[in-house]
């Protein structure tokens, strides 16, 4: 493996994911705030209980997954799988977890852009991953306004 890959990716690891992780939860939190609240709605419960899902989604995609993912010079198909998850779980915006698992696979296909193997996979996965960003704040958006 290329040592300014695995450079790359230790630093990535050790400190680059703080921001990314806390801008997938700041968006899942304040969209799930817009969605709960925009509306007169006061559903406090339903709110803590969504904040509780993207606590622990976060925690399980950037604390474990991703940083486990970086290890490998392959984690091209990881990123794929997350941000295709982040894509379908639109569906179920409401959850908070599309910016989340889009976030984590946006990353570690940016990662891996210049991986030896798997490089398309990856590339793919960052694409699909800030699609997937863009389309939910959006579908948000529209939810809201009509």
């Amino acid at each position: 493996m290329n040592e300014s890959i695995i450079e790359g990716r230790r630093a990535a690891e050790t400190q680059g994911l703080v921001l990314p992780a806390a801008v997938a939860a700041v968006l899942a939190a304040g969209l799930a705030a817009w969605g709960t609240f925009g509306e007169g709605g006061n559903g406090v419960g339903e709110y803590l209980i969504i904040l509780a899902i993207i606590a622990v989604a976060t925690a399980v995609v950037f604390g474990w997954l991703v940083p486990r993912a970086l290890r490998h010079e392959e984690a091209g198909a990881t990123a794929l799988v997350l941000s295709i998850l982040g894509l379908g779980t639109i569906a179920v915006f409401w959850t908070g977890l599309p910016p989340v698992l889009a976030m984590g696979g946006l990353v570690l296909g940016w990662a891996g852009r210049d991986a030896s193997r798997r490089r398309a996979l990856s590339i793919a996965a960052a694409a699909i991953g800030a699609f997937a960003l863009v389309a939910n704040v959006v579908l948000y958006i529209q939810d809201m306004a009509f």
